[in-house]
């Protein structure tokens, strides 16, 4: 079963002016997983991201980059709790981002 993320989407968010997340799915209190996509235009960056619960992004498009390297589409990335990263796109990129045990409060 395919993501159809044009249609599929419950709210749209700017994390700021060259980042947008699209919320798939909304955690619930039997399943409070979460899953968004992300926008990144070309040259976005979005500063310290500092882990509380884990994070699964999968690479949908483009370049993302975490402030040491730089990830091509099809890459997936696991970020621990206590992991810190800086997420930024040079290219533009789109990624499918996951919280299996729900999301951080700030980045709610």
């Amino acid at each position: 079963m395919g993501v159809r993320p044009d249609q599929a989407s419950i709210s749209d968010m700017r994390i700021n002016e060259h980042i947008t997340a699209r919320l798939l799915k909304e955690g619930t209190p039997h399943d409070p997983s979460v899953i968004m996509l992300l926008e990144f235009a070309p040259g976005a960056r979005f500063g310290e991201d500092r882990h509380t619960v884990r994070e699964f992004v999968h690479v949908v498009e483009g370049e993302f980059g975490d402030g040491t390297d730089t990830w091509q589409a099809g890459t997936v990335l696991c970020a621990e709790p206590g992991s810190v990263h800086y997420p930024q796109s040079a290219t533009g990129c789109t990624l499918l981002v996951v919280y299996p045990d729900g999301q951080d409060a700030q980045d709610a």
